[in-house]
């Protein structure tokens, strides 16, 4: 019974910190999206077939249409993960709107929506690596317990909310397939320095 007297002080830290790196990451959001404008953007001036440049121009305008409303339900996403009940609310936002023939196709979208995310999440995460098992050292010492899989800390809970979203907010995933590569490395980055910051909070 000893620990208990430590353990909500211990447990408000850890929270604390959650709540810094998910307002770093949504303050990072709009340089993640002007990577992504800035790489549509360079792409529709590069040769190509009629068609290949018929497609890039077709995704940077829808870009410019839906990006807005990317990075606003991303943030409103990742605010809604500190909250205890995110998986339900996550689900329901998933199955709003569907009819019930629908569902197949949802459960398809969810396995490619994953699969994206797992992939940019290992890119992602062999960058950050250290910062972030330094990081999860430190907040399960403090909780007692492993991080959840669906922990707003992990990457790849990062990398699938980036991508469920951008589905969500009317961009084909094959948009995203093509900018996937500046778009990890730009989020790698956040990360990287949302990790450190969160450490140098925890020291502190």
């Amino acid at each position: 019974m000893q620990p208990t007297p430590a353990s909500v002080p211990q447990r408000r830290l850890a929270r604390q910190a959650r709540q810094r790196f998910v307002e770093g990451l949504c303050a990072g959001l709009a340089d993640l999206d002007k990577t992504v404008l800035d790489f549509v953007t360079a792409l529709m001036s590069k040769n190509g077939t009629a068609r290949e440049m018929q497609s890039r121009r077709d995704a940077w305008m829808l870009y410019q249409q839906h990006n807005a409303a990317w990075i606003d339900r991303t943030g409103k996403v990742l605010r809604e993960a500190l909250a205890p009940h995110t998986s339900t609310t996550r689900g329901s936002q998933a199955h709003a709107g569907m009819g019930s023939s629908q569902f197949e196709l949802l459960s398809d979208d969810v396995v490619e929506n994953k699969i994206v995310a797992s992939r940019m999440a290992l890119t992602v995460s062999e960058q950050v690596s250290n910062q972030f098992d330094t990081l999860r050292q430190r907040t399960q010492s403090l909780e007692g317990q492993e991080l959840d899989s669906s922990d707003i800390l992990r990457p790849d809970t990062v990398c699938l909310l980036l991508v469920e979203q951008w589905v969500e907010a009317g961009l084909p995933r094959t948009d995203l397939l093509t900018v996937v590569d500046p778009l990890q490395r730009e989020l790698a980055n956040l990360l990287q320095k949302q990790y450190q910051a969160v450490n140098v909070f925890y020291v502190e």
